[in-house]
């Protein structure tokens, strides 16, 4: 979806938002830079209506509706897509002089991720946890599926690691990917066939 696809148009005007107020500056971690649909974000127990601009924090949980996508633009550009009936909680963000973290967690539905500034200096600071498998990210770009039966994690630009207990999986070509099946298992990087590619991207 395009509105999805080109996170950069607008960054300046989102991140602006950032400095908007002084709680703000100190708390908020990103913005809601694209929605179609409904999607909801759990803070504190609460549950808020997300709209596009709304501000996002470290350990908010969101999740999209049925037919909704949702873009989460977090402040060192990295991109999060989530599509229909997904799950993504901002486990850690910082990013300073000091120190950068940035760690989610996607627990279920279909997802995105394009990695941001934290990771183009600090790659190792970066990862993407799901129910089944932790992705290291390497500058990179790659995309999800993540469900009870069987999950699949292919890479679109840069490299990732996927590991769990039972192993770990090195991805470096695009196009290429892994599948986890009930049992954890990861299996070895293969070629995802271009219908397999563009029902995921349709996807988020």
């Amino acid at each position: 979806m395009k509105m999805l696809s080109t996170y950069r148009f607008g960054v300046g005007l989102l991140l602006a938002l950032f400095v908007g107020s002084v709680a703000y500056a100190q708390e908020m971690i990103g913005v809601v830079s694209a929605l179609s649909g409904n999607a909801t974000i759990v803070r504190n127990s609460v549950e808020i209506t997300a709209k596009s601009g709304t501000p996002v924090f470290q350990d908010d949980v969101i999740n999209s509706a049925k037919n909704s996508r949702i873009q989460i633009l977090l402040k060192d550009q990295t991109a999060i897509n989530l599509g229909a009936n997904a799950s993504l909680t901002i486990d850690a963000f910082v990013y300073s002089d000091e120190a950068e973290n940035v760690a989610v967690k996607v627990s279920k539905g279909a997802f995105k991720f394009i990695s941001g500034k934290v990771a183009t200096k600090n790659p190792e600071k970066v990862t993407v946890e799901t129910p089944v498998a932790t992705i290291g990210v390497r500058g990179t770009e790659f995309v999800g599926v993540i469900n009870p039966q069987d999950s699949k994690i292919a890479l679109l630009d840069g490299k990732i690691e996927v590991a769990n207990d039972l192993g770990s999986q090195l991805v470096e070509v695009p196009g290429f990917g892994v599948s986890i099946d009930t049992a954890g298992v990861i299996s070895p990087p293969v070629k995802f066939s271009q219908s397999e590619l563009e029902s995921v991207l349709n996807a988020v």
